[in-house]
């Protein structure tokens, strides 16, 4: 039984985590990949990592699916019935269920804590480091690209490494554009810094380039009369790698808690995230600090979500005595949405006077109460 079990959960895990990686990278991932943003070698990194970052979710689903396929092909041919005439109680019958239940919990609390974090972290960064393998594929024609901070980007064609009608307008702080510059065409490629004190870049080279500057005191006033034109055979305009990287790295706040990994959370415990504990009130850094404890939980909830839900699919799959593959998946479908909505609805609870982070774990309980008590009526009958 133990290796069936193992079997059935291992492809059902399979089967989940391909249909959430295959939603998320046709979600995220494809349109950069037809719009030549990325490579093939690059879209199969990101299918790994995607896959670590789905597992917390897939996992418990896995589980429980695995209990029900087993069991209800075990009931339905009366092999529980036998082992029960042949002496067996319920509890030495269930108990390879329970072994495995309880090592993907363990399992699965280390890659929601440490793994999955980094994957998200880590897809995430990957599509917004591509400029440093291939910067012109950034720009996808026909739409304004506005990423590097003081620059906004516009191309009406790219053939291969070149892009044919090209604007570039470089903003000032209060994102009014200073200088207007129109290319028939330009390339743009990512240069290393060389030494210590120098920052990577980015090179835009132009070709037949026509530039508008307008001074501050134009912008205020479109009288024409202090534009300046200049127009050149060919041109560079460097824009440094330094203002976005830091600004990037910088943005901590901007991060969603469940990119961090379990030692960063509770870092960001006693240093604040989206606040600051020596200047802020007691009120909202007690807030933000509930806040990253009901993260916590999350990762520990999610993981003993294996348990709970193995627990009750364990009376279900004996009761329910059906053999049919997409049934006893449909089951388990419904009881790890319903699972699943219960936790949302916790989350939806911003008043840390609700404990939201100590709530979270409300599901569990109901699951594992529910659980015990159909695992007694079945040990009776």
């Amino acid at each position: 039984m133990f290796f069936q079990l193992a079997t059935a959960v291992l492809l059902s895990l399979a089967l989940f985590i391909f249909v959430l990686v295959t939603g998320n990278v046709l979600k995220h991932v494809m349109s950069e990949l037809a719009n030549g943003r990325i490579s093939l070698p690059t879209l199969f990194e990101i299918f790994g990592l995607i896959s670590v970052s789905v597992i917390p979710y897939a996992m418990p689903l896995g589980i429980l699916t695995g209990v029900l396929l087993v069991l209800g092909r075990m009931s339905s041919s009366n092999e529980i019935l036998a082992m029960k005439a042949a002496g067996m109680n319920l509890s030495r019958i269930i108990a390879p269920i329970l072994f495995i239940a309880f090592i993907s919990v363990v399992v699965s609390a280390y890659i929601n804590c440490f793994w999955a974090p980094t994957a998200t972290s880590s897809y995430r960064s990957m599509l917004k480091s591509t400029f440093r393998e291939s910067p012109t594929n950034l720009i996808v024609p026909g739409e304004l690209f506005t990423q590097f901070p003081g620059f906004s980007i516009y191309a009406d064609k790219r053939k291969g490494e070149t892009l044919e009608n090209f604007w570039i307008w470089e903003l000032d702080g209060s994102g009014n554009p200073q200088r207007t510059t129109h290319a028939e065409e330009a390339t743009i490629r990512f240069v290393e810094a060389q030494g210590n004190d120098d920052e990577d870049s980015l090179k835009i080279m132009l070709k037949n380039a026509v530039t508008e500057e307008r001074s501050r005191e134009a912008i205020k006033n479109l009288s024409g009369t202090q534009l300046r034109f200049s127009g050149v055979a060919k041109a560079e305009i460097e824009v440094s790698l330094g203002k976005i990287l830091s600004s990037e790295i910088a943005a901590k706040s901007n991060r969603k808690l469940r990119w961090f990994t379990l030692p960063e959370l509770f870092e960001l415990r006693e240093t604040g995230w989206r606040c600051n504990p020596k200047k802020d009130s007691p009120e909202v850094v007690r807030a933000e600090r509930i806040n990253i404890q009901l993260q916590i939980q999350n990762y520990l909830s999610s993981a003993m979500a294996c348990f709970s839900l193995a627990l009750l699919g364990i009376p279900l799959g004996i009761r329910v005595s059906r053999s049919e593959t997409f049934v006893n998946i449909g089951i388990a479908l419904a009881l790890a949405l319903t699972f699943y909505m219960l936790t949302t609805f916790v989350s939806w609870i911003k008043d840390p006077d609700w404990r939201p982070d100590i709530l979270v774990w409300a599901p569990n309980i109901l699951y594992q109460i529910v659980g015990v008590i159909l695992l007694r009526k079945a040990a009776k009958t």
